[in-house]
C-alpha cells in the first residue's frame, strides 16, 4: 500500500462539494488531496490516520484535514467481514480555500478562519456527543446548493474555528512533503500497528515491515512523523485503552493486556502520563459524563 495523490471527483459549477459514503467500510487507502475536507461519522466504528495519529472513531465525530495532509479511514475489522453486513456510512464537504478569495481572507472578520485553517494541517477531531449542533449543519449542508451552500459553509466553519471542545491530532510538523516511498512504508507501518498492537511488538518486526534495519527505521519514523516508533505505539494503545475503559465488562487489568501492555504499573503509569488520570479515575469520569 502507499499514499497517493488523490483526485477528489469535483462537479462542474460547484466550489463547494459533498460525498455520501454508504459503504461495507470506509475508504483505508492513506492518501492526500489538495483540498481541505470535512468529514462526519455517521455509522461504523474505527480507526483515523492523520499525519502521525491515530484517533478512534465513532458515529457523530467530525474529522477536519488541512490539504495534503495524509490521511485513512480503517474500520474494526468486523466491517471486512461480508457476514456481518455492517454498513459505514460517512458526509464529507470538500473545498479550496482560494474559492473564498484573497481579499475575503484579509477581513480582520476572518481572523479566526485563518488561525482554524493552520491548525487543520495537523488535523482536528470533534467528538461526536459535544458537537451535535455542527453535525446537524454539515447534513443540512448537504441537502443545498449554489448560495445557500456557501453561506452555511462559512457557519460550519465559523462553528469549527471557535468550538473549544476539540483536539488538534498530529504534533507539530509539516506533513505534506512525504514522497511516494516515505508514504509507502508508513503505511505498512501503521497497518501493522493497528492489526498487532495488542501483543508485545519487537522492533525488530516493524523495521522488517519497512524492510529496513531497526537502527535505520528509528531514525526514518521519528524524521518523518516527529515520534520515536515507541511513543506511537504507546499513544495508540493508550487510546484503544480509553475506549476500552468506557465498557463495563473489561476490568482494568483485563484492559492492560488487552492493549498490549505487558504489566500494570507500567500501563498505570503511561495513562496518567497521557491522559492526565489513572485508567480507574478515567472510568469513573466516563460513567458521569
Amino acid at each position: 500500500m502507499k499514499i497517493l495523490p488523490f483526485k477528489i471527483a469535483k462537479p462542474v459549477n460547484e466550489s463547494v462539494w459533498v460525498q455520501n459514503d454508504d459503504l461495507p467500510h470506509l475508504y483505508d487507502i492513506l492518501h492526500q488531496h489538495d483540498e481541505f475536507q470535512i468529514t462526519l461519522i455517521q455509522e461504523s466504528t474505527g480507526n483515523v490516520i492523520a499525519g502521525n495519529s491515530i484517533n478512534g472513531f465513532r458515529p457523530g465525530d467530525i474529522f477536519v484535514f488541512g490539504a495534503k495532509l495524509p490521511h485513512a479511514f480503517r474500520n474494526d475489522p468486523a466491517y471486512y467481514q461480508p457476514e456481518n453486513n455492517l454498513k459505514a456510512r460517512s458526509l464529507s464537504v470538500y473545498f479550496d480555500w482560494k474559492s473564498l478569495g484573497s481579499a475575503f481572507m484579509e477581513l480582520p472578520e476572518t481572523k479566526s478562519l485563518i488561525e482554524f485553517r493552520q491548525k487543520a494541517d495537523r488535523g482536528i477531531f470533534y467528538a461526536g456527543n459535544l458537537h451535535q449542533a455542527i453535525a446537524r449543519n454539515l447534513e443540512q449542508l448537504a441537502q443545498t446548493h449554489e448560495l445557500d451552500r456557501l453561506i452555511l459553509l462559512l457557519t460550519v466553519l465559523r462553528q469549527l474555528a471557535t468550538a473549544t471542545n476539540r483536539e488538534i491530532m498530529a504534533t507539530e510538523g509539516t506533513y505534506s512533503n512525504l514522497n511516494e516511498t516515505d508514504e509507502k512504508r508508513l503505511d505498512a507501518v501503521y497497518r501493522f500497528t493497528l492489526n498487532e498492537f495488542h501483543r508485545m511488538i519487537f522492533l525488530q518486526e516493524v523495521a522488517e515491515v519497512a524492510n529496513m534495519t531497526v537502527n535505520s527505521f528509528c531514525r526514518y519514523f521519528k524524521t518523518r512523523t516527529r515520534k520515536s516508533y515507541l511513543d506511537f505505539l504507546t499513544d495508540y494503545r493508550i487510546g484503544q485503552a480509553c475506549k476500552l475503559l468506557q465498557q463495563e465488562k473489561y476490568s482494568v487489568s483485563e484492559v492492560c493486556y488487552r492493549v498490549g501492555f505487558g504489566n500494570l504499573s507500567n500501563f498505570n503509569r503511561k495513562f496518567r502520563e497521557l491522559i492526565g488520570c489513572t485508567p480507574k479515575e478515567y472510568r469513573k469520569k466516563q460513567e458521569h459524563a
